[in-house]
């Protein structure tokens, strides 16, 4: 099996980012996971259905791409640094 097989990128399925193939999990989900210290059997566990060649394609993908993942994890962190500034704001107001 090749890495093409288990990692995809579709227009309109998670934003066209790199993911598991024929699944909503973003490589990038999986490499934060093992950036945080998790080894792969770890973050198997974390995902349900997914396989630990999966996983080591997720973490193999990320370390071939870092600045295409390493961008998708700080517009990640962007989105919920604003979301949660946003529910902040609306808790202050009520």
């Amino acid at each position: 099996m090749e890495i093409g097989q288990l990692i995809v990128k579709t227009p309109g399925t998670c934003g066209g980012r790199a993911r598991l193939a024929g699944k909503r999990i973003p490589v990038s989900s999986v490499y934060r996971w093992f950036l945080h210290g998790c080894d792969p059997e770890e973050i198997m566990e974390k995902f349900e259905g997914v396989a630990l060649a999966e996983i080591y394609a997720a973490i193999s993908y990320a370390l071939a791409n870092p600045k295409e993942i390493s961008a998708e994890i700080k517009r990640e962190d962007r989105m919920t640094s604003a979301a949660l500034h946003a529910k902040r704001v609306a808790q202050a107001r009520s």
